[in-house]
């Protein structure tokens, strides 16, 4: 089984994962100084986060296979992230659209697949920007703007949940992973990518209250 531990930025996730299941854990690094700037060509940053992501659902299927278990520092399958930018206003469409081509290839050829179970860490926003100000390992370079893109990662995952049922939950201190149950999906059924898009491609402006809680 594959989980993935999502929410904001500076909500905690790779703290969790350390505490938790350090042996089970695919974390990020604390700053990648090789990675091109998100307001570089499009293409160049797809590719490197693409590359990344499938790089970090290889190191989960192995460890999946030692440990019959895996936890991962947010959701390899982070396509998410720039469709997230797109609606907020923070970048224009395209980095979203050539990641889309890019993550269908790689699920077409099994090179990624959908994790069994994503768990939501939910933080107030003030939490949020105080952690940001207090963390030295890390730049936590325009966290204003990652905030902004909460609602839309609530909605995207919110949509994943319709379509896989019972996929997506808050994580909280009572959550036992080893107590959820195994996924019966396709972890690269490609299908479930387009039923997702054609319902991202739909979506409405966030309102204020989704925007503060969680839809699942």
């Amino acid at each position: 089984m594959i989980v993935a531990i999502e929410g904001p930025s500076a909500a905690g996730k790779t703290t969790w994962c350390r505490s938790r299941y350090p042996s089970h854990s695919v974390l990020e690094p604390p700053d990648n100084a090789t990675a091109p700037d998100l307001f570089a060509d499009p293409a160049e940053v797809a590719r490197f986060w693409v590359n990344y992501n499938l790089e970090s659902w290889q190191r989960a299927l192995a460890l999946e296979g030692e440990h019959s278990l895996a936890v991962c520092d947010g959701d390899p399958f982070h396509l998410y992230y720039s469709w997230a930018l797109w609606r907020s206003g923070a970048v224009d469409a395209r980095l979203f659209e050539i990641e889309s081509q890019l993550y269908r290839q790689a699920l077409e050829q099994q090179q990624i697949g959908f994790v069994d179970h994503v768990l939501w860490l939910e933080v107030d926003m003030e939490t949020l920007r105080r952690r940001a100000l207090a963390d030295a390992s890390r730049r936590r370079k325009r966290h204003e703007m990652l905030l902004t893109l909460v609602p839309w990662m609530k909605m995207w995952f919110g949509e994943r949940d319709r379509i896989l049922p019972r996929s997506v939950r808050a994580l909280t201190g009572e959550t036992c992973l080893e107590e959820l149950n195994s996924s019966t999906h396709d972890r690269y059924d490609v299908r479930l990518l387009d039923e997702m898009l054609q319902a991202r491609s739909t979506s409405c402006v966030p309102s204020e209250r989704r925007a503060t809680l969680p839809r699942f």
